[in-house]
Formats: structure tokens, sequence, C-alpha cells
């Protein structure tokens, strides 16, 4: 009974003193620091299903000195490729890469061209090459058109001289934003003396390309345009509906009046040449030429003024040539010089082209080839 008694009263101070070891913490072993390191998640890695299906795991009381993780640094985003190629931006942080805007409000900072090659001897045209074409009298227009209503009226007495099949190997230097780029130009020109068909391309190993084309007719008012392509990533095109004296453009629903002699924005250079090859009276310095000149969206009203004859030193080499210049009609025109070469029908083999807000783009020759 005595010994029943004893350990009763043995297990009752053990539980008390289990109780008070809840309560008062014991100070015979002190308590070892506890190290948290905190991991924060990509934003693309955490779904919204994880949010959904995973329950938060219970997490320990922080104290006063924990340490605290560190802001993520922000990205930079890479600047755009000229003409339109948006490059994507490279982030260290969770958030998402942001594309970067289109040329040419961010350019890049391309290579300054190297110096152009130094001036040789004139490339005389292949000798396998057909000899300029002169536009047949007996050949009728495409539409019947009163000479005193003519929105150009030059075309009553114009003459054209078409050049032979040629193509043209340009060197262009481009300034956008205050960057300056180099790239290569090709313009090929074909004809059989009833049509013609050419192209102008202009390729850089960065920007991509840029390519127009256009097809038509010869005739007694020079080159009559069918259709003229643009195209960038994807073609836009204006079609010449002659039958119904419209311009129909296949990004716009909104069609235009096509005017007499009008050209296109590349059908325009081998017009020109043509024209001033076949009436020389033309050529002189101070002599207006207008005419409707239809982009792949838009026609407007362009003229033209012949300037001067001037001795150039191209990659070529010294080429004579006849400068004729863009005349603004309004405010914040495009200013376009041209010079034209004798020596190869009258071809461009110069172009300088600027924009109002001082872009510049400008091509001259280096070679020649037969298409």
């Amino acid at each position: 009974m005595l010994v029943t008694l004893v350990l009763l009263v043995a297990c009752l101070h053990l539980a008390g003193l289990g109780s008070l070891a809840t309560v008062w913490p014991a100070h015979s072993s002190p308590e070892l620091p506890v190290s948290v390191r905190l991991h924060q998640p990509s934003v693309e890695a955490l779904s919204t299903s994880d949010l959904l299906n995973k329950s938060p795991a219970p997490q320990a009381k922080p104290r006063k000195h924990l340490p605290r993780t560190a802001t993520p640094e922000g990205f930079h985003a890479t600047p755009s490729a000229v003409l339109d190629q948006p490059v994507a931006a490279s982030s260290s942080s969770e958030e998402a890469a942001i594309p970067a805007a289109p040329a040419p409000s961010e350019a890049p900072a391309l290579a300054t061209p190297a110096p152009l090659a130094p001036p040789s001897a004139e490339l005389t045209p292949p000798a396998s090459t057909p000899a300029p074409v002169a536009a047949p009298d007996a050949v009728e227009p495409a539409v019947s058109v009163n000479p005193e209503s003519l929105a150009a009226p030059w075309l009553a007495k114009a003459k054209f001289v078409f050049p032979a099949p040629l193509k043209l190997l340009y060197d262009v230097i481009g300034e956008s934003k205050g960057i300056r780029y180099s790239a290569d130009g090709e313009l090929v020109w074909q004809h059989d003396s009833v049509n013609y068909k050419m192209s102008l391309d202009i390729r850089h190993v960065l920007m991509g390309s840029r390519s127009q084309n256009s097809i038509g007719e010869l005739g007694v008012q020079g080159l009559l345009p069918k259709r003229f392509g643009d195209k960038y990533k994807q073609e836009v095109a204006a079609h010449f509906e002659r039958d119904k004296g419209l311009v129909v453009f296949s990004a716009s629903s909104t069609p235009q009046v096509l005017q007499a002699g009008a050209q296109d924005r590349l059908s325009l250079f081998v017009q020109l040449g043509a024209l001033l090859a076949g009436t020389p009276e033309l050529r002189q310095a101070g002599q207006q030429i207008p005419f409707q000149v239809v982009a792949s969206k838009s026609a407007d009203n362009w003229a033209f003024q012949v300037d001067k004859e001037e001795l150039l030193n191209l990659p070529i080499g010294p080429l004579n040539t006849l400068k004729v210049s863009r005349l603004p009609l309004k405010n914040y025109d495009q200013t376009a010089e041209i010079w034209l070469s004798p020596a190869h029908g009258f071809l461009p083999v110069k172009v300088r082209i600027a924009q109002a807000n001082g872009d510049v783009l400008e091509q001259q020759l280096r070679k020649v080839q037969a298409p």
C-alpha cells in the first residue's frame, strides 16, 4: 500500500514539471539562430493553376532582424532595327521582355559605312545589250487624251527614247535619326519594245530588304504602268485601271482619279530619262516637268525641274550627268535629287532622297550588268 502511494506521488510530481516546461522555455540550452532564405519565383514559372491549387504553407513568425531580399534589377530593351523590325528585349528580372518600338523612333547604332571605292574608268554597257528603243509613233495611247486638258501639258510635244535593258548596282548610304547605315541596291530594267518590267531592291544584313516593282506598257506617252508593288514584310500594290480612269489600292477602299502621264514611285525614274533622251528641248535648265505620282496607298502631284549638267565621281568612276530635282509643292514634301547618265540611256546613276525630319537615303552607281 505504501509503495503504491509513493509511486502515485512521483507521477503527479513529474506531470507538474512537464506542464511548467510548456509555459516557460528552458534556459539551460539557448535557442539556435534561425536562418531564413526567401526565394522569389519567376512570373513565367508560376502559373494561375499553381496559385489556385497550392495551399500556402505555414510560416514562422518573422523576427525583427531577418534579412530582406534584394529588389530585382530593371531590364533594358534592345533598340529595334531600322525599317520596322523590332527586336525582343532582354530581361534579368521576373518581368516579361517588352518588344522595342518600331523604327524610325529607335534604330541600332549601325557601323558607319566604309569609304566608297576610288573612281575607276567609266563602264560602258555590255555590247550584247540592245540599243535604246524609241517609242514608235504608230502605237496608239491606251487612253484618248485631249492635249488641252492634260495634267502634264508637256506630253503633247514629248517624245521618248527608252534605255536598253540593264541592271544597275548601287552603294546605298542612309541616315535615320542621326544614325548612319549602308546597304546594297539593285535596279533592273527590262522591256521588249511593247511591255516593260522593272524592280528595285535594297538589302541590309540587319534591316532586311525592301523591294519595289512596276510593270506596264510602252507607248507614245512613255511608260504606262499597270501595277506598282511595294514590299516590306508584306506587299501592298496600286493598280492602274485606265479603262475606268482610276487608280485602285490594295490597302485602301478609296480609289483616286488617274491623270494622263501618271507614273508610280519607281517608273518615274525611267520616264524622266526616256523623256529627256527623246525631247532635247526639255533639257534646258529651269524646265519644269509635272505629273501625277502613284504610291502603294495614295497618289499625288509632283513637279520636277531640270537643274544643270554635272560631272560626278561615283564608285563606278567619273560620269557626266544631268541633274533633275523635285520641286516641293507644299510644306514637309519629300525632296528628291536625281542624276541621269546619258552614257547609260539617261538611267539614274545617283539618287538622293531626304525627308522633312532629316532622314536621308542616297544611292550611287557601283556597277552595270546585263539584266
